[in-house]
C-alpha cells in the first residue's frame, strides 16, 4: 500500500510538471515575439524592473523560465546587470500567483472532476498534438491547465492516505529546526527542478491539519533557494555576466532566508501560539507572497545604492573623458 501511494505520489507530480511545462509553453508562445523586447525594456528605475519582471512571470508561470531569459540577455549584453537584479526580483515577486492559483484550485469543486480516467485519457489522445512542434498555443494552454487541475486531484488522492498516520508526523517532525525545514525545502525543489510543483505539494499536505505557520516557513524559503538551480545550471558555459545574473538569483533568494528566518524565531518566541497554528492552502500562498516582498524591501534598497553609484561613476568617467 505504501509502494501503490509513492507510486501514485509520483505519477501525480509528473502529471502536475507536464501540465505546468505545457502551459508556460503555451503561453511563451502566445507571447514570443514580445516576451524578450519587453525585458528589453527594463527601465532605469530598478523599482519599475521590479513590476516589470514580476508582471511577465505572473503571466508566463514560471519564474525559472524568465530568469534563464533573463540571464540569456544578459550574457549578449542586452540588458546590464543593473537591469537584471531588478527582473530577478520581481520574477521572485510573479511566481507567487502560482500558488493562489492552486489554492483556488484546491478549493473549488473542479478537482473532482478531474479524478477519473478521462483527463488522462485525453491528454493521450492529444499528446502527438501536443509534442508538435507547431501545436497551437492555445490548445496547449488548455491541456496544461487540465493536467494541473488533474495532477492536483491525484495529489489529493495520493496524500489522503497519510493524514493523520505516525509516518506523515515522523516526517513532518523533521521539519521543526529552521535549518533541517530550510535543507528539505531546497533538496525537494533541486530534484524536481519546480517550486510551483514543491509548493503545490505543500498545500496539498496543509489539509492535513499537520503543518504549522512556523514549520512551513523554512520549507518555503528553501524551495526559493532550491528553484535557483536552473539558471545556475544554464549560466554554466555563458560568460561571466551570465554567472553574475544567475549568482545574483541566489543572493537574492539567500538574502531572504537571512531576514525572514530571525524574524521567525522572533514571532515564534512573542507569538508561539499564533506561529503553532495550522497552515492551510491560502496561508501557504500569503506566507509565500510575504517572503518574497521581504526579501524586495531588503535586496532592492541595496542594489539600487549600487547601481545608483555605478551611474555616478560612469558620469564622472564621461566628464573626464570630455
Amino acid at each position: 500500500m505504501a509502494q501503490f501511494s509513492v507510486l501514485a505520489l509520483v505519477g501525480a507530480i509528473a502529471l502536475f510538471l507536464f501540465g505546468m511545462e505545457l502551459l508556460r509553453g503555451g503561453l511563451c508562445r502566445l507571447s514570443q515575439k514580445r516576451l524578450q523586447p519587453l525585458l528589453m525594456q527594463a527601465t532605469k528605475s530598478i523599482w519599475q524592473s521590479v513590476l516589470l519582471g514580476a508582471a511577465v512571470t505572473a503571466f508566463i508561470q514560471s519564474s525559472s523560465a524568465v530568469t534563464i531569459i533573463i540571464v540569456g540577455l544578459v550574457a549578449g549584453r542586452v540588458i546590464a546587470l543593473e537591469q537584471a537584479a531588478g527582473l530577478i526580483a520581481g520574477a521572485n515577486l510573479g511566481t507567487c500567483t502560482t500558488a493562489f492559483l492552486v489554492h483556488f484550485g484546491l478549493c473549488t469543486e473542479e478537482p473532482a472532476l478531474f479524478q477519473g480516467i478521462h483527463p488522462v485519457l485525453l491528454l493521450c489522445v492529444l499528446l502527438p498534438l501536443l509534442l508538435y512542434r507547431r501545436c497551437p498555443p492555445l490548445l496547449s494552454v488548455c491541456a496544461g491547465l487540465v493536467a494541473l487541475l488533474a495532477g492536483m486531484a491525484r495529489m489529493q488522492d495520493a496524500l489522503a492516505p497519510l493524514t493523520g498516520t505516525p509516518q506523515l508526523a515522523a516526517l513532518l517532525s523533521t521539519w521543526d529546526s529552521p535549518i533541517s525545514g530550510l535543507l528539505a525545502g531546497t533538496a525537494v525543489t533541486a530534484i524536481l527542478q519546480s517550486s510551483s510543483a514543491c509548493i503545490a505539494m505543500l498545500q496539498t499536505l496543509s489539509g492535513s491539519g499537520m503543518l504549522s505557520i512556523g514549520c512551513v516557513l523554512p520549507v518555503i524559503l528553501g524551495q526559493n533557494i532550491g528553484t535557483c538551480v536552473t539558471a545556475l545550471l544554464a549560466a554554466v558555459h555563458a560568460g561571466r555576466e551570465a554567472r553574475q545574473a544567475a549568482w545574483l538569483h541566489l543572493l537574492f533568494n539567500l538574502l531572504g532566508a537571512v531576514v525572514v528566518l530571525p524574524m521567525r524565531q522572533v514571532c515564534c518566541l512573542l507569538f508561539p501560539y499564533v506561529m503553532a497554528q495550522p497552515a492551510d492552502s491560502l496561508t501557504i500562498a500569503w506566507l509565500h507572497l510575504l517572503c518574497n516582498l521581504a526579501a524586495v524591501a531588503v535586496f532592492v534598497p541595496l542594489y539600487s545604492h549600487r547601481w545608483k553609484r555605478k551611474g555616478s561613476r560612469q558620469s564622472r568617467s564621461q566628464i573626464n573623458s570630455i
